[in-house]
């Protein structure tokens, strides 16, 4: 990145103060009074108007840096001459020129239980900033800056003189980190399915490895306009290039169903419902339903929400379910129920074989579909429920309340990894091994 350019994206940034302090244990603060600066600092020694070095920084935490990740961010101060009273340290991270991305960062416990206007000749005092990316960052680098101003003060000018290489503004260009975009954080009503790393076993419990590192919901919420379900719900999704998998899990103090048969009216009493517009366009999805004695249904919608969908068509899906107490007795004592299910991916296109969607999805596919949890309480004549993403109780299938679903690799990153070279090694001399001591901060271009 060329200073110039560093100095037109920095103008109109505002530095915002600290939040009120807190009291700090001085015995923290003086765990980072040093005596000498660590090896493995990388390097500025930049002068701040002949009272203080700023050395350099380490940090600690995975790279490349992810949006909504946080970095462990160590400055190196070390006091010339006591900088005196009116100053305090800022701490900002930029993305790329003419962008909107920025993080102010407050005041550290570390300045907070030892501001610049009592440090001391002598002193190098290492400030820890824990510093997260904004979740909803769009940059390929984040660029952090630090150095002193005015108390109170916001503009450039009002920062102290800083001299060195590494200035831009007055701010000191500390560290320069690329930034993994493929791992940001989904937005909100969006989830990253990763691809299941190995088998998964359908009998109604979620031990494969696969499943421990599977989407996950929060507790479902409740449907706007209904009553609160007794109990809670939990969902995972994952898939291969066979099936896509769900598994629910609910607690339920009365687990009940009097349906046993393939394609009975399962959802006027406990069951799982889930909803899959593959291709987002609303003219056509599936519903599909298990219930407690491992009842299934399944439907196809055709044109929207219709007075009622296909039911004689099949999805061929594998379920099974473990209950936790009695699934056909009500009124009793139970603690609740799972389900595991397997959907052939085929099955989301339902009777429209033309559907344009890729079998098996491809990395960054994006469908919509969500899971209900259907709760009918002991002697009420309603049933309630709760979904991965918010519906109404007027509407279950609630096509656009559904969740984007965005097919990921197997950790989760939604950018398609390249195909590897053949023949590709790995010798001795392609590796980067980090040395010991010092390193020097490098100038980017």
């Amino acid at each position: 990145m060329k200073l110039a350019a560093l100095a037109l994206a920095l103008i109109g940034c505002v530095d915002q103060g600290p939040g009120p302090n807190k009291k700090i244990d001085p015995s923290l603060v003086a765990s980072h009074l040093l005596k000498e600066v660590p090896a493995g600092v990388t390097l500025a020694n930049v002068d701040l108007d002949g009272k203080l070095i700023y050395v350099g920084n380490t940090f600690e935490g995975a790279t490349p840096w992810a949006p909504g990740a946080t970095l462990t961010f160590k400055s190196y101060w070390k006091v010339v001459k006591p900088p005196g009273p009116g100053w305090r340290v800022f701490a900002m991270v930029k993305g790329s020129p003419n962008t909107a991305d920025f993080v102010n960062v407050a005041a550290s416990e570390v300045e907070q239980g030892h501001p610049v206007s009592i440090w001391k000749a002598g002193e190098i005092i290492e400030d820890v900033q824990p510093i997260t990316l904004r979740p909803d960052w769009r940059s390929k680098t984040a660029t952090v800056f630090v150095g002193l101003i005015a108390v109170g003060a916001h503009d450039t000018g009002d920062r102290m003189r800083a001299t060195g290489a590494n200035v831009v503004d007055r701010a000191i260009v500390a560290r320069q980190l690329d930034v993994d975009l493929s791992k940001a954080p989904p937005p909100p009503g969006t989830v990253y399915v990763s691809r299941a790393t190995g088998p998964i076993a359908i009998d109604g419990v979620a031990n494969e490895p696969s499943w421990a590192t599977a989407a996950s919901s929060a507790e479902f919420a409740t449907a706007e306009g209904c009553g609160e379900s007794v109990g809670k719900a939990t969902a995972k999704l994952s898939y291969d290039d066979t099936n896509l998998y769900v598994y629910v899990s609910i607690t339920d103090t009365d687990v009940f169903s009097e349906y046993k048969k393939h394609d009975e009216p399962i959802w006027k009493e406990d069951a799982v419902e889930i909803f899959i517009d593959a291709d987002g366009n609303k003219r056509g999805y599936v519903e599909l339903q298990v219930n407690p004695n491992n009842t299934t249904f399944d439907s196809w919608f055709v044109g929207g929400r219709a007075p009622s969908g296909e039911v004689p068509w099949d999805s061929n899906m594998i379920t099974a379910v473990k209950v936790r107490g009695t699934p056909d007795v009500a009124n009793d004592t139970d603690q609740g129920w799972d389900v595991e299910i397997a959907i052939p991916l085929v099955a989301v296109k339902g009777r429209d074989e033309a559907m344009a969607i890729n079998i098996p999805p491809h990395v960054g596919d994006r469908w919509k579909m969500n899971v209900v949890r259907v709760d009918k309480k002991s002697g009420g004549k309603d049933v309630a429920a709760t979904s991965w993403n918010r519906i109404t109780c007027a509407d279950f299938h609630g096509l656009d309340r559904m969740l984007t679903v965005v097919f990921a690799n197997s950790d989760g990153t939604i950018t398609k990894k390249p195909d590897p070279i053949v023949g590709e090694g790995s010798g001795s001399g392609s590796g980067s091994g980090a040395g010991s001591g010092t390193a020097v901060l490098p100038l980017h271009p």
